[in-house]
């Protein structure tokens, strides 16, 4: 067994920068700095709760001494970590024990093979699930890659920006483009495995046309999108962080991508004083609880336009407040959320649709662009990541044996922002590129 990793500059992007191979006893002490404060605790409190002095615990956090691996386990308790301040710490007093000189200090898990294989492998499995047809065109993917079956439209335009994201041409992408824009109707667009139009379905397929090229215009697009959404969908953070992503990249400042992020910020609720995102926000909840999942999603979203426009003070605190609570939270990610979506009634009844969501992978995508990476957060995500991917297929699969596309596509869009959040910079160039 190799190790995939993803090399960090430091823990938490400190002021200083560490040695980029190693982890440091300041790296550590960042952390035990961070923890506490966002205890809200005082070093007088913290170094009383696990029984030794303040100035101990100073020494610890300035990165003078590392805490022994007693007080490291204790510390650990205290503060929630998951083990992972114990782990930081046994890093950094024998790196050599838990990673080679190239890994050491990096965001490490035991697999078969580099990051970058890892992606290959990615690539060469999707195109084995490819269907085409008689003639060997691709059509696209159906949904889980191990069923027999038609391909969809959300399966193929998940496919394609998979095949985008790890980064190499294994297939023809506008002969999938083709396809998709043959599976539309005329009616109601793009229709999902239950023969139903829904606003994530739109939203991917009409994203995925836009970055590969189409003839649609990008006010087409976004009516598409616009006229996908219903009141219903006003109350799902997730069908309005789905819309919002593709909005932000047809045109950031559209009205559309305006009202989606009133709509997204007006589905929180306030849970002990925090703004937090749950899996719906409608009338008549009994005891609604946070969830990691629509959280992440949203601050993905949010972030997403953040970069894009200039509208500051209520998104960015909204973000900043969300991405706090992700990263001081102690209990292990969900594998997998299901969330039942029931669209507005079609003929005689409601039609019921399962989503399912890789949590780990947007809480990754999440802290990523944190403006301190809390690697060690960080890193117990992307351990539940792996956790699910298959080696022998190469791709992420539910736990039954089933391949769900989407997965894989979450997985590796997490992975490249972990690996783009703590990669170190490039040199910069000459200020005088002429050679004059």
């Amino acid at each position: 067994m190799s190790s995939a990793y993803i090399q960090p500059t430091s823990v938490g992007k400190p002021a200083e920068a560490t040695d980029a191979q190693t982890v440091s006893a300041k790296d550590v002490g960042l952390e035990v700095k961070r923890l506490r404060r966002a205890a809200a605790e005082t070093q007088a409190q913290s170094a009383a709760a696990i029984g030794v002095t303040r100035a101990n615990l100073t020494q610890w956090e300035t990165g003078k001494y590392l805490p022994s691996a007693e007080n490291a386990q204790q510390l650990d308790d205290h503060f929630r970590a998951s083990n992972a301040l114990v782990t930081l710490v046994e890093a950094a007093r024998s790196p050599q024990e838990h990673a080679t000189p190239a890994t050491a200090g990096a965001i490490v898990v035991e697999t078969s093979g580099s990051l970058a294989e890892i992606f290959h492998r990615v690539g060469l499995g999707l195109v084995e699930h490819l269907i085409r047809d008689g003639h060997g065109k691709a059509l696209g993917w159906r949904h889980n890659l191990q069923t027999d079956g038609h391909p969809t439209a959300l399966s193929t335009a998940f496919g394609m920006n998979a095949l985008m994201v790890v980064g190499e041409p294994y297939v023809d992408q506008h002969a999938l483009v083709d396809s998709l824009l043959t599976m539309r109707s005329p009616q109601v667009n793009w229709l999902g495995r239950a023969g139903t139009s829904r606003p994530e379905i739109t939203a991917a397929v009409v994203d995925v046309l836009f970055r590969i090229g189409t003839a649609i215009s990008v006010d087409e697009g976004l009516n598409l999108v616009e006229d996908s959404l219903d009141e219903f969908s006003r109350t799902r953070p997730y069908l309005l962080a789905v819309a919002l992503q593709t909005a932000v990249r047809l045109r950031p400042d559209a009205p559309l991508t305006t009202r989606l992020i009133e709509d997204l910020l007006s589905t929180r609720l306030d849970f002990s004083g925090s703004l937090l995102w749950p899996e719906k926000n409608e009338a008549g909840l009994v005891a609604p609880e946070p969830s990691v999942v629509h959280t992440a999603r949203a601050v993905v979203a949010l972030r997403a336009s953040l970069r894009s426009r200039n509208d500051g003070g209520e998104v960015l605190e909204a973000v900043e407040e969300a991405t706090q609570w992700l990263i001081d939270r102690t209990h292990p990610d969900d594998g997998v959320f299901e969330e039942l979506i029931r669209p507005k009634p079609d003929g005689d009844g409601t039609t019921r649709i399962m989503i399912r969501h890789f949590t780990p992978a947007w809480v990754v995508q999440a802290l990523a662009a944190a403006p301190q990476l809390p690697l060690a957060r960080l890193n117990r995500a992307l351990r539940t990541l792996w956790s699910r991917y298959d080696h022998e297929r190469g791709l992420w699969s539910w736990g039954n044996g089933d391949l769900p596309i989407w997965m894989t596509l979450d997985a590796v869009t997490a992975l490249r922002a972990a690996t783009l959040a703590v990669a170190a910079p490039p040199l910069s160039p000459p200020g005088d590129l002429t050679g004059e």
